[in-house]
C-alpha cells in the first residue's frame, strides 16, 4: 500500500515548517478556497509577509504532469482573505518511487527527514511569459536543499531591479538639489570630510579640472543622499519597534504634514538610544550638516524613495550596489564590487556543510571576516549562508543574531560609509534584534595628525592640521587593514576614530570602542581585495589626462606624495617574511592578511585576477619566487581542499566576478590544513558563464560540489550540471611548488588533459586509445634565455641606448617591438618566421666593454614572443637572418647552433608548440598571453638537441621552405594553410607520425582555436 499524493503533500509541508524558523512563512497544504479563480487547491501554499509574493508547491507523482500543473497555477490570485496576491512563483516537485511507496505518513516523514531526495524546478512570471529554472531538466535534492532553493527562487527580481533604479534616481535628484543650493559650498566640504571624500578647495578656471571637481562633488553628494535614504528605509523597517516612528507618523506629527530636519534627526536620536548605531549615526551626521531650509526641500523626495525601495531592501544589497558605484576613489583603490550572485556562489562553496549546524554552539563559534569589506556584499552573503544552514537544520538564527554581530562578524575598511553600510546590511537580516556592539571596523588610513588632550586635531597658524612625525622627522602614517600583516598576538582596534561619537551601545557614550583582533582566529576569511599596484609611476599630466598618483594604492583621501611614500615603506616593512609582493599589487598583500588571520581548519575565499593562477615566476638560480608564485606556493605548502573557479568567456566582463573589472578573475578557496596531505592538488572549476541570480549562484555551488565529489582521483574530470543544463566542468589536478596553475578559463573539457599530456611528452589525439610518445623537454633545458629589456637599455646596468630602425651598417641590431598590423595582412612585418630587426643599439659612454660582453653572451637568431596575442600576432617565435639582441617583446633564445634555433623556431610556431605556450603563460586578457624570461623556462619544447640528425635536418628543411610564407594569427590555425602545412610536416617528417594522425589532430587544433582565451572577441575562431 502506498501513500496518497495529498497525504504526502501534508508531510512535505510539515518538514518544511521545521526548516524555516524565523522566516515568517505560513505553510498550508491542501487548503480549499485559497485561490479566487480556480476550484483546484494548491498542493502546498506558502504565504509570506507582504509584499513578498506567495509561493505554490505542486507535487506530482507523474513527471509528465509537473509542468502543466505549475503553469496552471501561475497567474492565479489568492482570495482576499488570503492576501489577494497574484501567484508568480510555482515550484514543481516530482516525488520518487521510494517516497510514493511509503506505507504511511510517518514513514514518509522519516524518509524526508532522513535525506530522501526529490526533483524540482521553479516557474516564475505568468503562464504566457514565464521563466523556468533550471532551463532543462530537474534539480535533485533533499528537503533541506528544496527549502534553500525556494528562498532565493521566490526573491522578486523585478522589484529588486526596479528599486535599484529608483534608489539611483532618487539619490541623484537629492544630490542635484544639494549641489544647487546656494550654501552647498559651505556644507559640502563638511559632508565630504565625514565621508572621507574629495571636495575642491576652490574654483578653478581650468575646464578639465573644473569638470573633475564637479564630478567629485556629485559623487560625494550622491553618496550622502544614498546613506540618508538607506537610513530612512530602515526606519520604515523598524516602524513600531520600541516606539520607533515611521515616516508616515513623523509627517502626521509635523506642522504642515511635511518632514522636517529636526523631527527626522530627533527620531534618529531615538533610534540610536535603542541601538542600530551603525545604520543611523552617519546618516544623522550627514543630515546635520545640511541647513534646515535645504533639508526641507529634499527630505520628502528622499522619504518617497525610501518608501519605494523598502520591499527590495528586505531582499538585496540595493544600497550597497549603488554605494560602490559612487566611491570617488574606487578606481584608484580597485575596490571592485562583487555581484550578489557571485558572493552567493562564493559563500556556498566556502562554508562547509559538514558541521553540526543545528547546534547553536557551532554557529556561535563560526567566525567570518572581510578585511576589505567595501559595501559588505561578501559579508552579507556569508552571514546569510550561516543563518540558512542553521535554519534548515531546525534552528532559529535570530536568537543568535546579537552574538554573531558582537563576536563573530568582522568587517574592516578604510571608507567610513562602507563600514556603516556593511553594518547596516548585517543588521538588516534581523532588523528588530538589538545588539551591544559590532566588529565593523574603520581602519585609519594616511597621515596621523597631532591631537590635544581632548582628541581634537591641532592646526598650525594657517589652519592646516599638523602631522605627527617619528624621531627621524618622517610622517607617521596608517595603511588600513594592511596593519594586520604583521599581527602575531591580540591587538585592539577602534571601531571608529576618536573624533566621532562611536559607541554602539544603548547609552551612546562619546568614546572610542575597541575591538580585539586575534590572528589565526577566523573560520572564514572572504575578500575581494583591491588589486592596485603600489609601484606604478605617474604619467606626465596632459590636457586630456589628469595626473595620476605615484602610488595609487595609497593615494586615497588626498594623501600627498610624502604620505604615499611613507605608506609604501610601511607596507613593505609589515610585509616582510610574508607573501606580500608589490609586483602583484595589493592582491598578494591581502592574501597574506587572510593567511595570517585564518585558523587551522578554517578557509580563505578570495576573488583574484586569474593572473594569480598563471602569473608570477620562479627563478631557480636565485631560488626566489616572484609575485603570484608566492601565493601559489603558500597554498601548496599550507592549504588543502583547494578549489579554483573561473569563467571561460571571451569578453572580460563576462569572465569576472567583480562587477566592473576589465579583466578575468577567479575565486580561490582553500582550507588551512591540520595535517599535511599526501598529495597536493586542486579542483579547477571552469564555468561557461557567470551566475546571473542568487538562485543560480547557489545552485551552481551545489552542482560544483557534486562534481568535486565525483572526481576524488587526480586527472579526473566531471561535468557541472544544473538539471540537464551542462554549465562547465571540474578537473582534479596536481599542483606543484614553483609552477603555474594553468587549468583555468578553459571551455572544452577534453582540451585540458591533452594539453597537459603534451607537456609530459604524450600526444593524445581524438579518436585514439593510446597516446603517441613525443621527445618533449622544456625551453629552459635546451636554450639560454637572453636578458630582459631593462638590463639592455633601461637601467644603470644596461650598456646600450636603443634607437629606432636598423640598417645593414648598424653594429648591434635588435628585435624589440611588435610590428603594427596594417589593413592588409601583408603589411605586417612579423607575419613570417623570418623577421628583420626593428631597432639597433649604441653603446653608452664608458660601457663599450659591457656592451660587447652582453652581445657575445646573448645575441642569437631566435627570439621568443613574450607578449603573444593569439588573435593578432602570427608568430610565437621569430628568426633573424643575422644575430640580434632581443628587446621588450622579443628576448633571445640561444642554442648551440643555427640549425637548432631553426628547429626550435618551427616547433614554437607549430600549433602544438603554441598550445604548450598557452598552457604555461599568463592568459588573463582575452586572446592574449604573456610570459617572461624567468617563466618561459617551464614551457614545453621539442627536444631539438637530442633529435636524430635526419629529423633535425627535416626540421631545418621545414623552416627553410616556410620561413617567408605569411601565417595567420594562431587562433586562425583552423583555416591557415601555412600553419597546417607546418603542422603536417612536423608530424610526419620530424615526429614520425602518419597522415591519419595529422587528420586526427585537426579536431584537437580546432578545439584549441575555439577557446575563448585564444580567439578572444575577434570572432575569427572556428564555427
Amino acid at each position: 500500500m502506498s501513500i496518497r499524493e495529498d497525504q504526502l503533500n501534508g508531510r512535505i509541508a510539515t518538514v518544511i515548517r521545521g526548516s524555516v524558523s524565523g522566516l515568517q512563512w505560513t505553510v498550508m497544504e491542501e487548503t480549499e478556497g485559497t485561490l479566487s479563480s480556480s476550484q483546484k487547491r494548491p498542493d502546498i501554499l506558502i504565504k509570506r509577509p507582504y509584499p513578498e509574493p506567495p509561493i505554490v508547491l505542486e507535487n506530482e507523482y507523474s513527471l509528465a504532469n509537473v509542468e502543466a500543473d505549475c503553469l496552471n497555477k501561475l497567474g492565479q490570485t489568492l482570495t482576499p482573505e488570503n492576501g489577494g496576491q497574484t501567484i508568480s512563483v510555482v515550484v514543481g516537485i516530482h516525488s520518487p518511487k521510494r517516497l510514493r511507496d511509503a506505507a504511511n505518513g510517518d514513514e514518509a516523514t522519516e524518509l524526508l527527514r532522513g535525506g530522501q531526495e526529490l526533483q524540482y524546478a521553479v516557474y516564475t512570471g505568468d503562464p504566457e511569459n514565464y521563466e523556468r529554472f533550471p532551463r532543462k531538466g530537474l534539480i535533485t535534492g533533499d528537503i533541506r536543499n528544496l527549502v534553500e532553493f525556494i528562498k532565493p527562487a521566490a526573491e522578486p527580481e523585478d522589484i529588486i531591479k526596479a528599486a535599484a533604479d529608483v534608489l539611483a534616481d532618487g539619490a541623484s535628484v537629492a544630490a542635484t538639489a544639494m549641489l544647487s543650493d546656494r550654501a552647498a559650498s559651505e556644507y559640502g566640504p563638511k559632508i565630504a570630510e565625514k565621508l572621507r571624500q574629495p571636495w575642491p578647495a576652490a574654483p578653478t578656471d581650468d575646464p578639465i579640472q573644473a569638470a573633475a571637481d564637479m564630478e567629485a562633488c556629485r559623487q560625494t553628494a550622491n553618496m550622502a543622499a544614498t546613506i540618508i535614504i538607506n537610513a530612512l528605509s530602515y526606519q520604515q523597517i523598524l516602524d513600531g519597534h520600541k516606539g520607533i516612528k515611521g515616516l508616515a507618523q513623523l509627517r502626521e506629527d509635523a506642522p504642515g504634514k511635511r518632514l522636517a530636519k529636526d523631527s527626522v534627526v530627533a527620531e534618529f536620536d531615538h533610534i540610536l538610544s535603542i541601538n542600530f548605531w551603525p545604520i543611523f549615526h552617519i546618516a544623522k551626521e550627514l543630515l546635520l550638516q545640511i541647513p534646515a531650509r535645504a533639508a526641507q526641500n529634499i527630505l520628502e523626495g528622499m522619504a518617497a524613495t525610501a518608501d519605494a525601495i523598502l520591499p527590495a531592501i528586505r531582499h538585496s544589497d540595493i544600497a550597497g550596489t549603488l554605494f560602490q558605484r559612487l566611491i570617488a576613489d574606487r578606481k584608484t583603490l580597485k575596490a571592485y564590487y562583487t555581484e550578489p550572485a557571485a558572493t552567493t556562489l562564493m559563500a556556498h562553496l566556502a562554508i562547509p556543510e559538514d558541521l553540526d549546524w543545528g547546534d547553536p554552539e557551532t554557529v556561535k563559534k563560526y567566525s567570518v571576516a572581510d578585511y576589505a569589506c567595501g559595501s559588505g556584499g561578501i559579508m552579507l552573503a556569508s552571514y546569510q549562508r550561516v543563518r540558512d544552514l542553521h535554519r534548515v537544520h531546525g534552528g532559529d538564527p535570530d536568537e543568535l543574531h546579537a552574538h554573531m554581530m558582537s563576536e563573530c562578524l568582522t568587517a574592516c575598511d578604510i571608507m567610513p560609509a562602507g563600514v556603516h553600510l556593511t553594518a547596516s546590511l548585517l543588521s538588516s537580516v534581523a532588523p528588530t534584534v538589538p545588539y551591544d556592539k559590532t566588529r565593523c571596523i574603520l581602519f585609519p588610513f594616511g597621515a596621523q595628525f597631532r591631537t590635544d588632550s581632548n582628541g581634537q586635531i591641532i592646526a598650525d597658524k594657517d589652519g592646516n592640521p599638523i602631522k605627527e612625525t617619528n624621531g627621524k622627522g618622517k610622517p607617521v602614517v596608517h595603511v588600513g587593514s594592511i596593519a594586520l600583516l604583521s599581527v602575531k598576538e591580540e591587538v585592539h582596534q577602534l571601531v571608529m576614530p576618536p573624533d566621532e561619537q562611536t559607541a554602539l551601545g544603548a547609552q551612546a557614550e562619546s568614546r572610542a570602542i575597541e575591538v580585539p583582533i586575534q590572528p589565526i582566529s577566523q573560520s572564514l576569511v572572504a575578500m575581494n581585495p583591491p588589486f592596485t599596484s603600489p609601484t606604478k609611476s605617474a604619467p606626465r599630466a596632459t590636457r586630456d589626462t589628469l595626473t595620476r598618483p605615484a602610488n595609487p594604492a595609497f593615494a586615497a583621501f588626498g594623501t600627498d606624495s610624502e604620505d604615499q611614500k611613507a605608506m609604501k615603506a610601511l607596507e613593505r616593512k609589515l610585509g616582510r617574511n610574508t607573501i606580500s609582493d608589490g609586483n602583484a599589487g595589493l592582491g598578494t598583500t591581502f592574501a597574506a592578511i587572510a593567511d595570517n588571520m585564518v585558523k587551522s581548519g578554517g578557509r580563505i575565499a578570495l576573488i583574484l585576477p586569474t593572473s594569480a593562477m598563471m602569473g608570477g615566476s620562479y627563478d631557480a638560480g636565485k631560488r626566489q619566487a616572484y609575485s603570484w608564485q608566492k601565493l601559489r606556493n603558500l597554498i601548496y605548502e599550507y592549504y588543502d581542499q583547494t578549489v579554483v573557479v573561473s569563467i571561460a568567456q571571451p569578453e572580460p566582463k563576462e569572465s569576472a566576478f567583480s562587477a566592473d573589472s576589465n579583466f578575468a578573475d577567479c575565486i580561490l578557496i582553500a582550507r588551512r590544513f591540520r595535517e599535511l596531505p599526501a598529495v597536493r592538488s586542486a579542483h579547477f572549476v571552469n564555468l561557461k558563464r557567470l551566475p546571473k541570480t542568487k538562485l543560480e549562484g547557489q545552485e551552481m555551488a551545489r552542482a560544483v560540489k557534486a562534481a568535486i565529489n565525483q572526481t576524488p582521483k587526480l586527472n579526473e574530470s566531471a561535468a557541472v550540471e544544473i538539471g540537464d543544463d551542462e554549465i562547465g566542468f571540474v578537473y582534479h589536478d596536481a599542483v606543484q611548488a614553483n609552477r603555474r596553475w594553468g587549468a583555468v578559463r578553459i571551455a572544452e573539457p577534453s582540451l585540458l588533459p591533452r594539453a597537459k599530456a603534451l607537456a609530459s611528452g604524450k600526444l593524445i589525439l581524438p579518436r585514439t586509445s593510446q597516446p603517441r610518445d613525443l621527445p618533449i623537454t622544456t625551453i629552459g633545458e635546451i636554450a639560454e634565455l637572453g636578458p630582459i629589456a631593462r638590463d639592455i637599455t633601461e637601467s644603470n646596468r644596461g650598456p646600450f641606448a636603443k634607437n629606432a630602425g636598423c640598417k645593414p651598417t648598424d653594429e648591434y641590431p635588435m628585435l624589440w617591438n611588435h610590428a603594427p598590423v596594417g589593413k592588409n595582412r601583408q603589411d605586417h612585418l612579423q607575419n613570417t618566421m623570418l623577421t628583420a630587426p626593428d631597432s639597433h643599439g649604441v653603446p653608452k659612454p664608458n660601457k663599450l666593454q659591457k656592451a660587447v660582453e652582453l652581445w657575445d653572451g646573448s645575441a642569437a637568431h631566435l627570439h621568443l614572443n613574450v607578449i603573444l596575442h593569439f588573435n593578432a600576432n602570427p608568430t610565437a617565435a621569430a628568426f633573424t637572418e643575422k644575430k640580434s639582441l632581443g628587446g621588450r617583446a622579443w628576448p633571445t633564445l640561444r642554442l648551440a647552433s643555427v640549425d637548432l634555433e631553426k628547429a626550435l623556431c618551427v616547433w614554437l610556431n607549430s600549433t602544438l608548440g603554441i598550445i604548450g605556450y598557452w598552457l604555461e603563460s599568463n592568459r588573463n586578457q582575452p586572446g592574449r598571453a604573456a610570459t617572461s624570461t624567468t617563466a618561459c623556462v617551464d614551457m614545453p619544447a621539442l627536444d631539438v638537441v637530442n633529435l636524430a640528425p635526419a629529423r633535425l635536418s627535416a626540421a631545418v628543411k621545414i623552416f627553410d621552405d616556410l620561413k617567408e610564407k605569411v601565417m595567420l594569427p594562431p587562433n586562425e590555425a583552423w583555416r591557415d594553410p601555412v600553419r597546417q602545412e607546418l603542422d603536417a610536416r612536423l608530424f610526419t617528417e620530424v615526429l614520425g607520425l602518419d597522415e591519419a594522425d595529422v587528420e586526427r589532430f585537426e579536431t584537437f587544433r580546432n578545439q584549441w582555436c575555439a577557446e575563448p582565451s585564444v580567439t578572444g572577441t575577434k570572432g575569427t575562431g572556428p564555427g
